[in-house]
């Protein structure tokens, strides 16, 4: 399971730190102070780059989460469509962090972009913060750098000019919020959902402090949710929740990650496309997780995840709601794929 990436190294000064609630206008002095110059409005912050427009949001639809997207201010042509899926395909395969996805837009080209979302119900330390800022930040820089090298024509590898920029960072801040690519085409907010909220810690304060994290914490958030697993020789924790095959570990010292296994029972050579899209399809409207395809010979596989930056570490509460929230998006989002690519659902729903 193990994956390859530039990662952050797990840091001693995060630990023994109490997290705190965490709010845009937190965010907005943390990304200050690593040089960033934020544009506020009270829903979002808006992050301009040369090559990218990043939009960061509180997102109160539960698991309550900060959430970061990342889009390329030039778009990839249609004809590249096949060749992009792929990309992104092998990115959300062999990357940690952020997921990647396109949409069409109302042009008839390809708007690629990168998502990072964050569990924040029990708030994040100043360091958590920071680590995660700054590793989502490479990760879109490398992800942008790939994008414009392979896909866009030499002349359009150079930044926008001042003013067609200016105009894309003032729609970011005062269009439609990104969220709203949560919701199907034509729908709205549903308003009669309580919203998540930020739970302060409880009890004695020194269970809320951040302490490293490892295989055997993950192992003790399953067993707080009565899960049986199996421990495997590489620090691999197998399970089976509704008859879907899971993964847990902690991938390249940096990230806890869960994982879906699901064989599709699609031939490669001749569903990619489709079943890919059905990926895209979550990955555009979620938060906090991915699904991408796994070939193995002429068989096609569809993994959903989700992964958590550790190298500031976590609080017990942080772990276990990162754990229990994960188990029921993913399920969801197999059973979401499962149901328009068979008709009936992988999931063992009691």
């Amino acid at each position: 399971m193990a994956r390859r990436r530039h990662s952050p190294h797990r840091s001693t000064a995060g630990l023994g730190q109490h997290p705190r609630e965490v709010t845009l206008e937190r965010v907005a002095d943390a990304l200050r102070g690593l040089g960033f110059e934020p544009l506020e409005q009270p829903d979002r912050l808006v992050v301009p780059s040369s090559s990218y427009i990043a939009t960061l949001w509180v997102s109160h639809t539960a698991p309550l989460m900060l959430v970061a997207d990342y889009q390329e201010r030039i778009p990839v042509d249609f004809a590249h469509s096949a060749a992009l899926a792929r990309y992104i395909n092998t990115w959300n395969h062999d990357r940690l962090g952020p997921t990647a996805s396109y949409r069409l837009t109302d042009a008839g080209d390809l708007a690629a972009h990168l998502r990072t979302a964050i569990r924040v119900k029990h708030g994040l330390s100043d360091e958590q913060l920071v680590h995660d800022i700054c590793a989502a930040r490479d990760d879109m820089l490398a992800f942008s750098a790939d994008i414009r090298e392979t896909f866009l024509p030499e002349q359009y590898r150079h930044p926008l000019p001042p003013t067609l920029a200016r105009a894309q960072d003032i729609e970011a801040l005062v269009g439609e919020h990104p969220s709203a690519r949560h919701l199907p085409r034509g729908g709205e907010v549903d308003v009669d959902s309580a919203p998540d909220e930020y739970t302060p810690p409880r009890g004695a304060i020194g269970g809320h402090t951040c302490q490293e994290v490892g295989i055997a914490q993950l192992e003790k958030a399953l067993d707080s949710l009565n899960f049986t697993y199996d421990r495997l020789d590489d620090d691999i924790v197998a399970t089976s929740i509704n008859a879907v095959p899971f993964g847990a570990c902690i991938d390249d010292n940096s990230y806890a990650r869960l994982t879906a296994m699901w064989d599709s029972g699609k031939d490669a050579r001749m569903h990619f496309l489709p079943m890919w899209l059905m990926c895209n399809g979550i990955n555009e409207k979620s938060a906090g997780l991915r699904a991408y395809l796994h070939v193995s010979g002429s068989d096609l596989h569809v993994h959903v995840e989700t992964t958590c930056l550790i190298t500031a570490g976590l609080t017990s509460d942080q772990l276990h709601t990162y754990v229990r929230t994960s188990l029921v998006s993913i399920l969801r989002a197999v059973d979401v794929i499962s149901r328009q690519s068979h008709g009936t659902s992988a999931v063992d729903w009691p």
